[in-house]
């Protein structure tokens, strides 16, 4: 683990531009814990709490912001080595970015499709339930045989297969690249994903890409693009449950954005049949897993969307209902990072009916997961969860101030399995 000096801790606060005050309460530590790392006679350096807290906000800080901590701290950046997650991520957006600009160049035969065919919905599916890193490395050899094989002239039928494939992976990787804290790789991802799809002239693939761009925009908070990207592909024809989760993302994002009427009106829409001429499936839902918006998904984004909206009675009903779902369901339905977001769903909805017991209950789940479980968005999450707690604590509930303490050690924890990021 990586020492933290007076003079780093004070390079991160200004590489940050916080002043003192911001910076200690980013930390979550006191001001005057954190005014003795800047004395300019007799600094004193952080402790072995505020190590850990400090290493994690490095890990989450932007490439900026640790270039320039690196630059005042006098230190060489650290490199990653091609055996790190975070280096297999940026060299896959990069190979996706290349794809995208070389998509004239073809290539493959029957049987390859086939079996790529059906290694995707392998994949799709076990993205659901499986740990991310070893998903991600099958996925980057689905990736690697789709690019070769582009390469190779061929008929143009085997051509378009491969292209819309292509397409599929790089959804996939998109979402896996957001999930383990790269944003821009996840974006570069489904750049190539909506080139593929222009090119094969995939609906579907069209409203899928849509769908993930506004999902991305909402995890980094930009709601207002989130529902904006998730209602333009309600124009595409898609199948039923690719118009229900645009729908759902779109309800979700407009309850962040401050729109509740907004979120009211989408959510009455997404039990509505679709119009005359659409289609029932689509042929990205036919992978499944992932590549689906099962009941218990849409569920899950109901209690989050009333969570939201702050209507505390109906988020807590809806996301215990998902909860109950992926518990009982089978395993390979199960998806641990929406069952770990449903249940701060539910532990928001209880604190909201001052329902401590309830909150501690569902929290106690989340602080128990695996390290390969916790996927990058659970951290702004839990930040937002504990932040609510600590406003209760600091009206003398105890109950709430154990919840902000528990909280505070999850955020805190090292290792971490997948590194922190903007999302």
């Amino acid at each position: 683990m990586e020492e933290w000096t007076a003079q780093r801790a004070a390079a991160l606060c200004a590489a940050m531009g916080y002043t003192l005050g911001e910076f200690a309460e980013y930390l979550g530590l006191s001001r005057s814990t954190v005014a003795k790392w800047n004395r300019k006679t007799n600094p004193r350096n952080p402790g072995r709490e505020a190590q850990d807290l400090l290493s994690v906000a490095l890990a989450k800080a932007s490439p900026a912001v640790r270039a320039q901590f690196h630059q005042r701290a006098g230190e060489v950046p650290q490199v990653w080595t091609a055996g790190e997650p975070r280096a297999q991520v940026v060299d896959s957006a990069a190979q996706a970015e290349q794809l995208a600009n070389e998509v004239a160049a073809l290539g493959s035969d029957a049987d390859l499709i086939e079996y790529q065919r059906a290694e995707l919905g392998r994949l799709a599916v076990e993205y659901v339930h499986a740990p991310l890193p070893a998903v991600f490395e099958d996925l980057r050899h689905v990736q690697n045989t789709l690019t070769q094989a582009l390469r190779t002239p061929q008929r143009p039928s085997q051509t378009h297969d491969l292209m819309f494939l292509a397409g599929v992976t790089s959804i996939l990787l998109a979402h896996a690249s957001q999930n383990l804290g790269d944003h821009g790789a996840a974006l570069k991802h489904l750049r190539a994903a909506a080139t593929l799809a222009t090119a094969v002239d995939s609906t579907a693939l069209r409203a899928w890409t849509c769908g993930s761009s506004a999902l991305f925009h909402e995890w980094s908070r930009r709601p207002a693009a989130a529902v904006t990207d998730a209602l333009k592909g309600l124009q595409y024809d898609a199948g039923l449950q690719t118009r229900q989760r645009l729908l759902a993302i779109a309800a979700r994002s407009a309850a962040r954005a401050g729109r509740p009427d907004t979120a009211h009106e989408l959510l009455a829409r997404l039990d509505e049949l679709p119009e005359r001429g659409f289609a029932s499936a689509d042929s990205v839902e036919g992978f499944g897993g992932l590549l689906s918006f099962p009941t218990t998904k849409k569920v899950y984004y109901v209690g989050g969307t009333y969570a939201l909206l702050g209507e505390h009675d109906a988020a807590q009903r809806f996301s215990a209902q998902a909860i109950r779902a992926y518990e009982t369901g089978s395993p390979e339905e199960r998806s641990y990072g929406d069952l770990a977001l449903a249940r701060l769903d539910h532990a928001h909805a209880c604190l909201g009916r001052d329902d401590f017991d309830g909150a501690a209950a569902s929290v106690t789940q989340i602080l128990d997961l695996p390290p390969a479980e916790r996927i990058s968005q659970l951290d702004e999450a839990v930040t937002t969860l504990r932040d609510r707690a600590r406003q209760l604590a600091g009206r003398q509930h105890r109950a709430a101030r154990e919840l902000s303490d528990g909280l505070t050690g999850y955020l805190v924890e090292r290792p971490r399995a997948l590194p922190s990021g903007c999302a």
